[in-house]
Parts: structure tokens; sequence; C-alpha cells
């Protein structure tokens, strides 16, 4: 393996580790994220705990450029090479969600990744966005449920639909159409992981709500 892309991953992780949410509600009101809510370093836990919606827009936007910036940087460092830009991407959300600085905790990585997917592959997080309004209104009205079933289809689309498709309606050059497949899926993995424990929350209410 190419030595220079772990570097891009830590790389990556670095950008990630800005720990937007944190920050802002330790200078808005010197409290700790990681011990309110749902302790959760992303953008809607902060919304829930102020009670302010533009403090958490405000998280939202530099999360999301955040995964802009590591695209763009990987451009700078290597120019058209993709797996560069794959690798600091993924490493971008890996460092939102798993901050070595706050102990390993943080965000479910939304709002990373969507900046990282309008960077590169526009058309997903435009799926990922429609897959997410069906699993909310049609499977139940929960924001983790919508997530889930986002995630998982936006993954499931990645690898059904044929190479070509997912390589042409990339915004960065990429040659293969099975590493972009495989970039989707990265990316998405660790969102995955982050809403398993919420899912199994959902789940046992859900029974609770049936038993009664």
């Amino acid at each position: 393996m190419n030595l220079a892309l772990p570097a891009m991953f830590f790389l990556g992780y670095a950008i990630g580790m800005f720990p937007t949410a944190w920050l802002l509600r330790k200078l808005t009101s010197k409290q700790d994220l990681r011990t309110e809510g749902s302790g959760n370093i992303g953008a809607r836990n902060l919304t829930e705990v102020s009670g302010n919606k533009w403090l958490g827009i405000v998280a939202f936007l530099i999360d999301a450029l955040k995964g802009v910036a590591a695209i763009y940087i990987a451009q700078l460092i290597h120019g058209d090479w993709f797996a560069a830009k794959a690798w600091v991407g993924v490493g971008a959300v890996y460092g939102h969600n798993y901050n070595a600085l706050l102990g390993f905790k943080g965000g479910r990585g939304l709002a990373t990744a969507t900046g990282i997917g309008f960077a590169t592959t526009p058309i997903f997080v435009m799926t990922w966005g429609l897959m997410y309004l069906m699993g909310y209104f049609v499977i139940r009205r929960d924001v983790h449920v919508g997530a889930m079933t986002a995630t998982i289809a936006t993954a499931v689309l990645a690898y059904s639909i044929p190479e070509k498709v997912v390589r042409d309606t990339m915004v960065v050059v990429c040659y293969e159409g099975f590493q972009a497949r495989l970039f989707i899926f990265a990316l998405v993995f660790p969102i995955f992981l982050k809403h398993v424990a919420p899912i199994r929350e959902v789940i046992a209410r859900a029974s609770t709500e049936t038993d009664d």
C-alpha cells in the first residue's frame, strides 16, 4: 500500500477532530456537551440542549466545511488522485465521530459526510436525503430511523447501479467505478455504526408501546 494513503487518512482524521459543537457549547454556556442530552457532539444535540436552532445550524455548516476542506486539501497535495480524496474523506468522518481529543466521543458524521459528499458525489447526498424522508415518513417518524434507512439504502444503491453511472455522476476525477463504490460504502459505514445504539432504543420503545 502506498504510505501516502494512511497519511491522508490521519490528515483527514485530524481535520475531523475539530469539535465544532463542543466548542460552541463551551463558548456560549461553559457546559460540556458530552455530559448533556444524548452526549453526542454534533449539531442536533447542540440544538436540543441549547434551545438555539441557529447555533445548531452554524455547527452543521462548519462540520460540513470540514469535509469540503479535507477533499480540497487532498486535491492540493495529490491532484486528481482519487484514492487520496477517498482516504482523507473517510478519515475526516472517523475523526468527527471518534474524537481522540474528547475521549473518542463525537458526532454521528452526517454533517461532515455531507460536505465530503457534495465535494465528490453530490448525487448520493441527494439520494441520502430522499431515503431519509422515506424512512422518516413511511417507516417511523424518528430522525434515527430516517438516518439509518438512508444510510443503508445509499450503500445498497451505490453497489447496485452500474459502475459507469457512479463514476460519471462524481464531480471529481475517478477512473474506476469500483473505487467510487467502495468510497461511498466506507463513508457511510461510520455513520451506520453511530446509529446502531439509537435504533436499538427506538426498537425498545416500540416494543414497550406494543406491550402497552
